[in-house]
């Protein structure tokens, strides 16, 4: 067997460091979207969730809205609440998120609809705080790594385990294809047959919208949906370029090996 060259000595130094600058960055993010809802179809990448390393030990979150869900936007759209999980007997609680948003809160423990229990949850407390990208960071947790954030709900889930979940509010969806177009104008059915005599107002008086944003399941007359829950543990695909940088970097290992064993 013939020694390497030079130059081929080289290119394998160079793959190799390549490599190894490559895999930390790897590790040091995960990104998964939110396909699965229990107000409009699922399959669809209405959010994505990236999770990474940050300065001094952070663990940085990033929720962005996608366009299957930003394009119906309506009034006062955007996340209003987001909940994920801590690996077991990791000590993460919701006094370690900082960086939230104004008017934000963190609480430990809460279901989100149909896709069970987490261990933390983020809430707007005002329509107006509602935000199409919300970020917010981990601090104070020795030790802890994005994966550790990325654990399946728990408890009852008739919509499935997932490892986040999120409440979006204010779009426009019509189920008989008219998408958009004024939805939140139209009156639902149970609220209508309530009003009469109150000015237009259901019975029990003026507090029925605060009612409605806490106890409503986004569905307007002629199936209209203004909100739902969103949730998901789909990993999001390696970008085609890093894919060819990886195959490029087997296929010239694999000749500079050939080479050197004639």
């Amino acid at each position: 067997m013939k020694t390497l060259n030079p130059l081929s000595v080289a290119i394998l130094s160079g793959m190799a460091s390549l490599l190894v600058a490559a895999a930390p960055a790897q590790a040091a993010s995960i990104s998964y979207f939110l396909d699965q809802s229990n107000a409009l179809p699922d399959g669809s990448n209405y959010l994505r969730v990236d999770v990474a390393d940050g300065a001094h030990g952070a663990i940085d979150f990033t929720v962005t809205v996608l366009s299957p869900l930003g394009d119906l936007a309506g009034r006062k759209f955007g996340i209003q609440s987001f909940a994920f999980n801590v690996v077991a007997g990791g000590s993460a609680e919701a006094m370690d998120i900082t960086g939230l948003p104004r008017g934000w809160s963190a609480s430990n423990g809460s279901r989100m609809d149909g896709f069970g229990l987490f261990d933390i949850q983020l809430r707007s407390r005002k329509g107006n705080s509602r935000l199409d990208t919300l970020t917010f960071s981990i601090t104070g947790v020795d030790g802890d790594r994005p994966e550790d954030y990325a654990l399946l709900s728990r408890g009852r889930a008739p919509e499935g385990h997932e490892f986040f979940a999120a409440r979006v509010t204010g779009f426009e969806y019509c189920e008989d294809g008219d998408h958009g177009g004024g939805c939140g104008d139209k009156v639902q059915p149970q609220f209508a047959m309530q009003s009469a005599g109150t000015g237009g107002l259901p019975a029990w008086g003026q507090d029925w919208r605060h009612h409605m944003d806490e106890h409503w399941d986004g569905r307007w007359a002629e199936d209209c949906i203004t909100s739902g829950f969103f949730a998901g543990s789909t990993a999001v695909p390696l970008p085609g370029t890093a894919w060819l940088f990886m195959a490029g970097v087997a296929g010239v290992l694999a000749r500079v090996r050939r080479r050197a064993a004639h």
